[in-house]
């Protein structure tokens, strides 16, 4: 079966799953050796400046939501594969300051481009029945660190120990990253849906009852959830180091707990293509108390860190679906960007009021915390605003 007889549905998924594995394959650990070849260590000046870099190029973002919401962003993704592309070449040749921080820039600049957008094409236009199983296929994609995955297979060791390796590697990680973005090129507008053309603005938009309330409901789901998954992803590893210090001789760290947020998403992605998004995140709150409880009942301290990051893997997925089911369609890009920075910037809230606990009452506060958290999420999700969340809105 060809690709042009599949189901409009299936080829966009297959489409975003691929070009996603190929940047992450691609792009990964291109840190990693930032400013190494020198021989100099980065000041903190320096470093300050190359995650400004980075940031800068990310700030592109709004520009390629605008450009979303209006025309097909297949070039623009193209684009930024090229730029994550550069950005991989500079940083691995970087003998400079300067060529560092050009790396950095186009880094930031082609992810917001291309891995950025592979989010948005699923809720912006796209016509897709399973959309949360999608989104938590992403989510899990952009979860690995594929640099470690590398390094825990030996192609590392290998890059580093022969003759010509590092050239290859890098020639390799070009290969994808320039394959993902020539994929999307040629094949995105054979399988993307969404209304373009004359429209309303997004004045007349959000000034339709209603909108603004679900707007505002889709935004406080969207913070709460990224200031629970913020919290749980910086302190839970050392929640659990604080509860016995001979945890630390494990095999277990942070790309343990990503993977196993990615694992949760996928699975309430999946589950959101059959249940009401609205009624899975109370399951969620609910389930977070139990996941806790077995660290203590059964005294499985990494199983009940992997649970709980397994639960709250949900907080990835399902806002996105929110804001896919519920934002205007014809500008959901810059909506969900707006969204989305809210959530960035609340997140810090996490690990400021965990911190805070760990250091008043140590980890004996842990489940006071999660139970508090489940709380407010429950509580959250039980104000959705009065005026119907279903019929027609402009699209």
């Amino acid at each position: 079966m060809s690709f042009s007889n599949l189901h409009p549905d299936l080829r966009l998924g297959l489409l975003l799953v691929v070009a996603a594995l190929l940047l992450g394959a691609g792009s990964s650990g291109m840190f990693h050796g930032v400013y190494g070849s020198s021989g100099r260590d980065l000041s903190s000046l320096q470093g300050f400046s190359l995650a400004g870099a980075f940031a800068l190029g990310s700030l592109f973002v709004v520009g390629a939501a605008f450009w979303m919401d209006h025309r097909l962003p297949h070039g623009l993704m193209a684009v930024g594969a090229l730029s994550l592309a550069l950005g991989r070449v500079l940083l691995n040749a970087s003998d400079s300051f300067g060529m560092a921080f050009a790396g950095m820039f186009f880094a930031g600049l082609g992810g917001a481009l291309a891995g950025s957008l592979i989010f948005y094409a699923v809720i912006a236009k796209g016509y897709i029945r399973w959309r949360g199983t999608l989104i938590g296929v992403l989510a899990l994609v952009f979860a690995v660190r594929w640099g470690d995955l590398a390094i825990a297979l030996g192609l590392g060791d290998w890059a580093n120990s022969n003759e010509g390796g590092g050239v290859a590697a890098l020639s390799l990680a070009l290969c994808l990253v320039l394959a993902a973005g020539v994929l999307v090129f040629l094949l995105l507008p054979r399988c993307f849906l969404g209304p373009y053309g004359p429209g309303p603005s997004i004045r007349e938009t959000v000034s339709v009852p209603g909108i603004r309330t679900r707007i505002l409901w889709v935004a406080a789901v969207y913070l709460v959830g990224a200031i629970l998954l913020a919290a749980d992803t910086t302190h839970l590893r050392w929640v659990t180091l604080a509860i016995n210090s001979d945890f630390g001789e494990k095999s277990f760290g942070f790309q343990d707990l990503a993977i196993a947020s990615g694992a949760g998403a996928l699975a309430w992605g999946v589950a959101a293509d059959f249940f009401p998004v609205r009624r899975l995140l109370i399951i969620l709150a609910a389930l977070s108390l139990p996941a806790v409880g077995w660290i203590w009942l059964l005294q499985d301290l990494e199983g009940g860190a992997l649970l709980l990051s397994f639960v709250r893997g949900g907080l990835i997925s399902l806002p996105w679906i929110l804001i896919a089911d519920l934002l205007p369609g014809r500008h959901v890009a810059k909506l969900a960007l707006a969204v989305a920075w809210v959530g960035f910037m609340g997140s810090a809230l996490g690990p400021l009021y965990w911190g805070w606990a760990l250091d008043v009452w140590s980890a004996d506060v842990f489940f006071g915390i999660i139970l508090a958290e489940a709380a407010v999420l429950a509580a959250v999700i039980a104000c959705r605003p009065r005026s119907p969340l279903t019929g027609s809105y402009p699209s």
